[in-house]
């Protein structure tokens, strides 16, 4: 349990004040459910690190001369031990004072809580119900609410169940721990019948479900049979090929659909399915052809990496905090917590040359290419894949920047909340030819997406395609707005929250790589 420090508000059984205490329940009026004694105390210690632990309450109130017990012999026995007299005289932090009811030694909170102190090395998320662990940490920590946002900023990678022929029954043969049998079997798993009684034999040993195996009762030997060439293809190993391989899939659907017009339509669930026939090419006010294809079914995998604590410490040269790592590894694989969620989305994409087209020019675009030559000077937690860096070429913010009105252009058109809509920003140049894309789609369970209303959007997109493209040209934060330039080591050149920036639950690149400027030279 984290933290073990309560705080009980009962102070007509106290006498005075408020009791901080470590015991189930309060030392004093003896009641877990009076006043709210069972909650934990709000402040804990935290460092840049990662690290977190309890606030010694007693060592920070005493100092170092500690505890002289002189008036043990005249309090209740019950606050003799692993108790504080919390006294609350106003509202701000300073207005709490801590006393020791042992000797009577007194400290202000706001002393407490904007001080640097020793970080202690815990992880308390490692330890499984051991006794604390501590370490070493050259860091100072800090006091913090332990609702505070900064205290745990998750890391997570979020990757599409994209291909032309993507079913149930694939997404099974790569998973765990049916691709380790299916890679020791080999060439025995040769009919139905074969593949179905390897099947039986995992079910019986518990590890592969009833329903599972009833999916490939019902498809045919030749439907199987594809989803095991499928699996077995090679998977990128890098986190950027994997986004454009999701990219070249897009693409791929937009033009025959998935299934491929004409293919037989699996027996099993798909996990991602596109209809050309609701397809629909809008022209921008140039006469520019985007290809608009929704995408009716979709699975999405979120996994959490790692996570940060943005603890503030002066001084710090540090750009960003230290990532901590979560996974566990098991018999050779590394896991992370995940989730799946499916859902529908919209696919924006260039209409000519398979999405390809010239790339973006301009001065402000020509700011962001010499940024990208001083790539290296940023951290790299502010890139998708620290390997490539793509967010700085102009023709990514370009993207990025469409994208963003584009969600708020259908959140003010069709009454979508800027959170429930997600965004893939996709971009590769080669040589003097760029080809970029967004998917916009909605996966999480709840009132919006998911039951078809983002699909529905697309005979709309006409129009909802010049009302983004308009916002670009003005921002009620103008002349400020709009007088932002980007230099190099900056993030963003003419964005702000009246104009671009989004939810940060929707925006997968942390409100970042927006410029205004670069979509209207570069208008389409």
């Amino acid at each position: 349990r984290f933290p073990l420090w309560k705080l009980c508000p009962n102070q007509e059984a106290h006498g005075e004040g408020f009791l901080l205490y470590k015991d189930d329940v309060c030392p004093v009026c003896r009641n877990p459910s009076t006043g709210g004694g069972k909650e934990a105390v709000r402040f804990v210690m935290a460092c840049r690190d990662g690290h977190l632990d309890e606030i010694p309450w007693h060592s920070l109130v005493h100092g170092r001369l500690g505890c002289n017990k002189s008036k043990t012999g005249s309090i209740p026995p019950a606050l003799r031990k692993d108790s504080i007299r919390w006294h609350r005289r106003g509202g701000t932090l300073s207005d709490i004072t801590l006393e020791c009811p042992r000797c009577g030694a007194t400290k202000s909170f706001g002393q407490i809580y904007y001080a640097a102190w020793t970080c202690t090395g815990r992880h308390p998320q490692r330890e499984y119900g051991e006794r604390p662990r501590v370490g070493s940490c050259a860091r100072k920590a800090k006091v913090i609410m332990r609702q505070a946002a900064n205290l745990r900023l998750a890391e997570t990678r979020t990757l599409l169940s994209i291909q032309s022929t993507n079913t149930s029954l694939q997404n099974y043969l790569q998973s765990y721990p049916l691709d380790a049998v299916m890679d020791a079997m080999g060439p025995r798993i040769n009919s139905k019948e074969s593949m179905i009684a390897m099947l039986e034999n995992l079910r019986a040993g518990g590890k592969f479900d009833e329903g599972r195996v009833d999916e490939f009762r019902r498809a045919g030997w030749d439907e199987i049979k594809q989803a095991m060439d499928d699996s077995r293809k090679q998977t990128p190993d890098t986190y950027r090929a994997l986004i454009m391989d999701e990219l070249t899939e897009l693409v791929k659907a937009s033009k025959y659909g998935a299934p491929p017009r004409g293919a037989k339509r699996p027996e099993t669930d798909l996990t991602f399915e596109v209809n050309l026939a609701d397809k629909r090419i809008v022209r921008a006010q140039n006469g520019t052809a985007f290809r608009i294809t929704p995408v009716q079914t979709l699975r999405t995998v979120t996994v959490q990496t790692g996570f940060r604590r943005d603890i503030p410490e002066r001084n710090s040269t540090d750009d960003w905090p230290k990532r901590v790592d979560i996974s566990y590894r098991e018999a050779g694989n590394t896991w992370f917590p995940g989730v799946k969620f499916v859902g529908e989305g919209l696919f924006v994409c260039m209409d000519a040359g398979d999405g390809w087209s010239g790339c973006v020019n301009g001065a402000h675009a020509k700011a962001w290419s010499e940024g990208a030559g001083d790539a290296g000077s940023y951290s790299d937690f502010v890139f998708r894949d620290a390997d490539f860096r793509d967010e700085l070429n102009p023709g990514f913010v370009w993207w990025h920047t469409l994208s963003h009105l584009l969600i708020r252009a259908i959140g003010e058109e069709a009454g979508y909340s800027p959170a429930s809509i997600r965004e893939r920003v996709y971009f590769e140049s080669d040589g003097g030819r760029c080809r970029g894309g967004i998917l916009l789609y909605a996966t999480q369970p709840g009132n919006e997406g998911t039951l078809g209303g983002l699909i529905g959007l697309v005979p709309h997109m006409q129009k909802i395609l010049r009302a983004a493209l308009d916002k670009a040209a003005s921002c009620s934060g103008d002349p400020l707005c709009g007088d932002a330039k980007f230099r190099k080591g900056g993030y963003n050149g003419a964005s702000c929250y009246a104009c671009l920036m989004t939810s940060e639950t929707s925006c997968e690149h942390q409100n970042m790589w927006l410029d205004r400027h670069v979509l209207t030279e570069n208008m389409p």
